[in-house]
């Protein structure tokens, strides 16, 4: 009896099967914030990019569809399918004279159960907008 309870054979996989499910939260968190980070560095990078087309974009009435036309075509393709651009000028009469702001927003799916499980959803609505001077 005394060798059978000081045999150690088995103990690695209690610890592993205690620790795995630990381990695998953590790795599916790191997924789904890289997948969801990626989105938001993509919808950056389209808001930045309307905005300079708008900005040197001279036709004011056309603006709007010509510039969620620009968005959609430098935007990754993981927010590709599910993306809204606005485009508003500072000074509606003179557009040349001021500003123009264009806001970019997307939705992305979580990768993974941990994200939908710990906010509250699998869509995550992504927001990004930028400013510059026409002209």
């Amino acid at each position: 009896m005394t060798r059978f309870i000081k045999d150690e054979r088995g103990q690695a996989v209690v610890e592993f099967a205690l620790v795995a499910p630990v381990l695998l939260l953590i790795l599916c968190g790191i997924i789904d914030f890289g997948w969801i980070f990626s989105a938001k560095i993509a919808t950056d990078t389209c808001a930045r990019e309307g905005a300079r087309f708008a900005a040197s974009w001279s036709d004011y009435e056309s603006a709007e569809v010509e510039t969620a036309n620009k968005v959609r075509s430098v935007a990754s393709s993981i927010i590709k399918d599910n993306i809204t651009t606005v485009v508003s000028y500072s000074d509606a009469d003179n557009p040349a004279a001021g500003d123009v702001r264009v806001e970019v927003v997307s939705e992305v799916r979580s990768l993974t159960i941990v994200a939908h499980t710990l906010f509250g959803g699998p869509v995550f609505t992504l927001e990004s907008a930028v400013t510059m001077k026409v002209g």
